[in-house]
């Protein structure tokens, strides 16, 4: 075995307590360090021939870039609109790189199971019907990427193919509708082949209101005369928090 390596499991606790108290210097001067760094990157090291160890190479990596760490998630960050991690989250990714389960196999891993448990708590607190799935993704644009994802192969279906066996060139160009769509939906619509084009924007509600008109959206969907697309709708806008109607857009979904 590497020495270092060697080394690093026998001074496991010594590791730990000093990942200890770089978070928690950092926690507990929050307040007062700047949201934004004002970082100008600096010359990359060379790569060393040899490792260096685990403490050792966060004395490294405190010296070259703890000072530059902005405080994006304290109080004096007003950027976006994005949740800081709790007390419980920041445990929680500890414990689960310490377990670093294999997840090769739902069998081998009792990790489904917290994910399963985890849905179902949140199925209970939005009141959703115990026939709702879901899967937990790396972030929201991941999330926009995986529902757009499998309603391309809705939409595929439809025309009596399979995206995943057959691809994108087995079906017409892809209508998605949407009222006022985050960006992250035309990058998800790049990534995933159907296109940034793809995207038809569906008037909104007067006076300044981003949830889709409901009349304009019934209208496109007549205009496409039968033929599948994906409407894509919107919970909670980033500018004004606005929500589209889903019980009306899923009527819709039934109507046509």
């Amino acid at each position: 075995m590497d020495h270092h390596l060697a080394s690093d499991l026998h001074q496991l606790d010594t590791i730990l307590a000093q990942v200890r108290g770089l978070a928690l210097d950092y926690l507990h001067t929050i307040d007062t360090r700047p949201p934004a760094s004002g970082y100008v990157p600096l010359a990359p090291l060379p790569l060393p021939d040899t490792g260096m160890g685990s403490a050792a190479g966060m004395r490294l990596f405190d010296e070259r870039f703890g000072r530059h760490m902005p405080a994006s998630n304290g109080p004096r960050f007003w950027g976006f609109v994005t949740g800081g991690a709790t007390p419980a989250a920041l445990a929680g990714d500890w414990l689960v790189s310490t377990y670093d389960l294999n997840l090769s196999a739902a069998a081998n891993s009792i990790a489904p199971d917290i994910e399963r448990e985890a849905l179902a708590l949140l199925r209970a607190l939005f009141g959703l019907p115990a026939d709702f799935h879901g899967i937990f993704v790396t972030g929201a644009t991941m999330a926009n990427v995986t529902g757009l994802a499998i309603g391309r192969e809705w939409l595929a279906r439809q025309h009596g193919v399979s995206i995943a066996q057959q691809g994108l060139h087995a079906i017409p160009p892809v209508t998605v509708l949407s009222g006022a769509a985050h960006s992250s939906v035309g990058k998800a619509l790049a990534m995933l082949g159907m296109g940034r084009s793809a995207l038809q924007p569906v008037p909104t509600l007067p006076e300044s209101r981003e949830a889709v008109d409901i009349g304009a959206l019934r209208r496109a969907l007549a205009e496409l005369q039968g033929a599948p697309c994906i409407v894509v709708a919107n919970a909670g806008t980033v500018n004004t928090v606005d929500f589209d109607d889903l019980r009306a857009i899923a009527a819709l979904k039934a109507e046509f």
